[in-house]
């Protein structure tokens, strides 16, 4: 994938906290601490490249501002299309 279809996950200041905006939940996820929104959303990101998707999380300070981005790569043998092996 490019970088233009990573599915973006963003960590961005609400009143009160801190909100995760991803693209696996309509529901945005809130938080008290910036530390554990932005733990949430490496999570997320990791989830996503284990199924096979490339995934960027960006965090974004009080102001706004872009501060820190990380890459996540899609699983070559994503979780869902490795081989299931029959215990003997």
């Amino acid at each position: 994938m490019t970088p233009d279809t990573d599915h973006h996950i963003s960590v961005v200041p609400v009143e009160g906290g801190w909100r995760v905006l991803s693209p696996l939940d309509d529901t945005p996820l809130m938080f008290l601490s910036g530390a554990k929104a932005e733990e949430k959303a490496k999570s997320l990101a990791e989830r996503l490249a284990a199924t096979g998707h490339d995934a960027q999380v960006l965090i974004h300070d009080r102001t706004r501002a872009l501060i820190g981005t990380w890459r996540y790569f899609a699983d070559e043998f994503p979780l869902s299309e490795l081989p299931i092996r029959a215990i003997d």
